[in-house]
């Protein structure tokens, strides 16, 4: 059967169907991706969407009936003011209440009318004390004007309110009053007026993802929410945003759909999903790519999996076209020699594949900080926990920003750092603490951390403190895949006390860029001469205390907020390999040179000395010993590494092959030793080497 060309012809086959079966699955795989992907988007959207059409159908509904009430009978000012003030706490999207009043004429002159209830300072105003509500030049008198004019409810586009000064809108909607013989004329307007920025807050609450966010625009392109406020403030930066990009003319054009932009504020490629609401507004979620749905791991193991498939169809079709079961010693070795470097490119291909698609997806489970967004969502969701225990405390936050000038590996697990801190310290936060912030990975032996105060300065509502830092840190590298593996300098830093409520957040806004590809607080002069830097960025992480530290009247979170700047730095892998895989190879060269110091001599006696295969075999071992000893000494991880699997791989081999070749030189009762003086096991070296190393690599990786 193993002499029949039909049998290997038939596992062929039988290989090459499931090589094309992954190819359609990897092919289908990637189809099937991009389509839940923006199923997902699509989902996500509609809810975001739901939430947001009940919240204007709530402003809506509650200015209707305020203009139902104003519209039955006359109220007095006191009444009148009580009903607005009341009814405003009522609905949580709206800030305040206006009822402005249409002019009456007394003594020639026009006397206005118009109480606004603020919640925020919870006080009545009155409008006309600021501007002529009534003056339709005005852009800030739209929200009455438009109404008036149009004689229906109407959404006003954003404006700075003088009496709120903050970016509002209003729904207004007019009322009636009856005049004799039950003829019905405007009496005014009613109008809600929603915040630009609770609007952005109450979108954070409810978009998916670490990065995404949510902004509207209406039919006329002005922003009405959107987490930047630059852009808010900026109407002519935003309508230059769309110049530049001829894709968002798109979401005024249709009415639901998706677009894919390069996001400024994620930092990142992301699909924008847009819908238009009831009241001509335009709904977009923007949600980064990396955030809908991760496939890299899977979409990898189907790309490995083609790949074995295909291998092994090629090693049978190399057994086929050499004709192996001939026995014929020029074939053998070339399908060996062929094998093995189907093997070796695999193996290559493996390394290749973990090294460019897993670099960036390997520390999951923790949110990039890349934009004012994500800081927001992480601030908002610590005060949401927070007021579940103390309704009256709220986080305080203190931009924090670093800078490092130079890195220095000591040893497996120490790094010297040094570099620049700064932090931007409210206005009238007092601390009791001579610095705030510490460095919780600190080396436990000796002085490891050194901070000098250098500036301190006032700058409109906060104080600049910058500080010069030298710290000796410990860091939990993971060294199970070296030379693969991506070092992860997770710098920490925490406020000291976690009594006084404190976050310490990115100072985004102090850097020109914070894509983490750009290194942000990296300087360009580091040298690291046996590692690179791959990219910078911050996140939150939490240190859990499970104690009031001893403080009984502590009514807050367990859970100290701790910034954490990550830098991920890679292996150089050709130090590495120049350094350990060059030894092992030559080695591995030597070893298999070891069966042809042997042979036969007519037919009969052996040439050969078992003492000198004994000593060559020794020569190897020690070899490779000092070696493996030189590894373990400069890596003192209390488990093994990838690199560590070569040299029992090697040990293996060595007792293989030396044994192989001292039973050939004394015995002749194994005739797979005699087969042409031990020629299987001179064929099957390379093969049964890089196939144990083929094997723990797909093993480990993958």
């Amino acid at each position: 059967m193993f002499k029949n060309k039909a049998f290997y012809l038939a596992i062929l086959a039988i290989f090459f169907s499931l090589f094309l079966y992954s190819l359609f699955d990897y092919i289908k795989f990637n189809k099937d991706k991009d389509r839940l992907s923006y199923e997902n988007g699509i989902n996500k959207k509609d809810e975001v969407k739901v939430a947001l059409q009940a919240a204007i159908d709530s402003v809506e509904s509650y200015s209707i009936y305020l203009s139902e009430l104003l519209s039955k009978r006359a109220y007095s000012k006191k009444e009148l003011e009580n009903l607005i003030k009341r009814e405003a706490q009522k609905n949580d999207f709206s800030i305040g209440v206006t009822v402005g009043f249409e002019p009456e004429i007394a003594n020639e002159s026009k006397v206005l009318y118009a109480p606004f209830y603020s919640k925020f300072e919870n006080k009545i105003s009155y409008v006309e004390e600021s501007y002529d509500y009534t003056n339709d030049s005005l852009e800030t008198a739209k929200w009455y004007t438009e109404v008036i004019k149009k004689q229906k409810g109407n959404w006003s586009d954003p404006y700075i309110g003088k009496v709120a000064q903050k970016l509002i809108l209003d729904y207004g909607i007019p009322f009636y009053r009856t005049k004799e013989q039950g003829v019905k004329e405007i009496g005014g307007v009613i109008s809600s007026t929603i915040s630009s920025a609770y609007i952005n807050e109450y979108l954070h609450k409810i978009t998916m993802g670490k990065s995404g966010f949510a902004f509207i625009v209406n039919k006329n392109k002005y922003l009405i929410s959107h987490p930047s406020t630059a852009l808010l403030t900026d109407p002519e930066k935003f309508n230059q945003d769309l110049i530049n990009n001829p894709a968002f003319s798109e979401i005024f054009e249709k009415e639901e759909g998706q677009i894919s932009v390069y996001s400024e504020i994620a930092q990142e490629e992301a699909n924008y999903y847009y819908s238009h609401l009831k009241n001509e507004w335009v709904l977009v979620v923007v949600l980064p790519q990396q955030d809908l749905i991760n496939y890299t791991r899977e979409g990898n193991e189907k790309l490995i999996r083609l790949t074995i498939f295909l291998s092994i169809s090629l090693i049978l079709l190399l057994l086929i076209y050499f004709k192996v079961w001939t026995g014929k010693t020029n074939y053998l070795w070339k399908f060996s020699n062929l094998t093995a470097l189907i093997l070796l490119f695999n193996i290559i291909f493996i390394w290749i594949i973990y090294i460019s698609h897993d670099t960036n997806n390997r520390f999951y489970g923790e949110s990039k900080v890349l934009g004012e967004n994500s800081i927001i969502n992480y601030v908002n969701k610590k005060n949401v926990e927070l007021k579940q225990l103390n309704p009256k405390q709220e986080f305080i936050e203190i931009p924090t920003g670093i800078f490092i000038y130079d890195i220095d590996l000591k040893n497996a697990y120490d790094v010297a750092i040094q570099g620049k801190i700064w932090q931007k310290i409210p206005d009238g936060f007092t601390s009791e603490n001579d610095f705030n912030f510490v460095f919780p990975q600190a080396s436990a032996t000796g002085i490891s951390v050194r901070i000098r105060p250098m500036f301190k300065k006032k700058i409109d509502d906060y104080w600049l403190y910058r500080y010069d830092f030298n710290a000796t840190l410990q860091f939990d590298f993971n060294y199970l895949k070296y030379p693969l593996n991506t070092k992860r300098l997770d710098l920490q830093l925490t406020y000291p006390n976690i009594d006084e409520h404190v976050i310490l957040t990115p100072d985004l806004g102090s850097y020109d860029f914070t894509d983490p590809y750009l290194k942000p607080g990296i300087s360009d002069d580091i040298y690291m001469p046996d590692s690179k830097i791959l990219s910078s960025f911050f996140t939150f992480n939490e240190h859990n205390f499970r104690s009031d530290l001893g403080n009984s009247e502590f009514n807050g979170l367990k859970e100290a907020s701790v910034l954490t700047y990550n830098v991920l730095i890679k292996n150089v892998i050709i130090s590495s390999i120049i350094t350990y895989v060059v030894p092992i190879l030559i080695v591995a060269m030597l070893i298999f040179l070891l069966p042809f110091t042997v042979s036969q001599k007519e037919d009969k006696s052996k040439e050969g000395s078992s003492l000198s295969i004994i000593q060559a075999a020794g020569g190897f071992f020690f070899v490779l010993l000092l070696s493996h000893i030189q590894l373990r000494s400069n890596i003192e991880t209390p488990g093994l590494t990838y690199l560590e699997t070569f040299y029992f791989v090697m040990y293996f081999m060595l007792v293989i092959m030396s044994s192989a070749v001292l039973l050939f030189l004394k015995t002749n009762k194994y005739p797979i030793l005699e087969y042409k003086e031990n020629l299987i096991f001179k064929l099957s070296y390379w093969p049964i080497l890089l196939m144990s190393i083929y094997l723990i690599s797909l093993f480990l990786f993958f």
